[in-house]
């Protein structure tokens, strides 16, 4: 077998290892991908150094048309967040709500791929079982600049109590 036959080998597998390399986990191409408003930050960086949220849980998942979706869901400190509303609203806000969190969803499409902002929401978890949602494209450029977003405070105002959801409950039966 002559010298460059011997490389032949060598060389296939690292034309797979790169093409391989480029194909990467779509998370790990959301996380590093640098987008508007800020292409200096990565998306984790502004993600997961964001003062308000307290956990940031990824995954991705492909849609009914075939599209790679990233998705980031992102735990409010809504305490935090809220620090100029009167403490007697804000434990009025948040007496009902299970959970505070935000969601922004990506695109990864094409090659190279690229990254596209699909959506971004915040959600609220009732604990009655409700979920109230609001979705704002302004969401993803006040995070991206560390501001507080001040809707998060009072969506919990929306959750009806426990015992309201009951006497509801109650009244509809009979």
């Amino acid at each position: 077998m002559t010298p460059s036959f011997r490389l032949l080998p060598h060389i296939l597998l690292l034309a797979q290892l790169c093409l391989l390399a480029g194909c990467g986990d779509a998370v790990e191409v959301v996380r590093e991908s640098h987008l508007e408003p800020d292409r200096t930050r990565s998306v984790a960086e502004a993600l997961e150094k964001y003062p308000y949220f307290t956990k940031v849980a990824w995954s991705s998942y492909e849609d009914k048309d075939g599209k790679t979706i990233v998705e980031a869901q992102c735990d409010i400190d809504v305490a935090a967040n809220c620090q100029d509303v009167a403490l007697v609203s804000l434990r009025l806000a948040t007496k009902d709500v299970r959970r505070d969190y935000f969601v922004a969803e990506f695109v990864v499409a094409g090659w190279p791929r690229k990254v596209r902002p699909q959506y971004a929401i915040h959600v609220t978890q009732c604990s009655n079982g409700n979920k109230l949602s609001y979705t704002d494209p302004k969401y993803l450029a006040a995070i991206y600049r560390g501001e507080r977003v001040r809707y998060f405070c009072m969506e919990g105002l929306n959750c009806p109590s426990a015992e309201l959801g009951a006497s509801m409950n109650a009244t509809a039966v009979q």
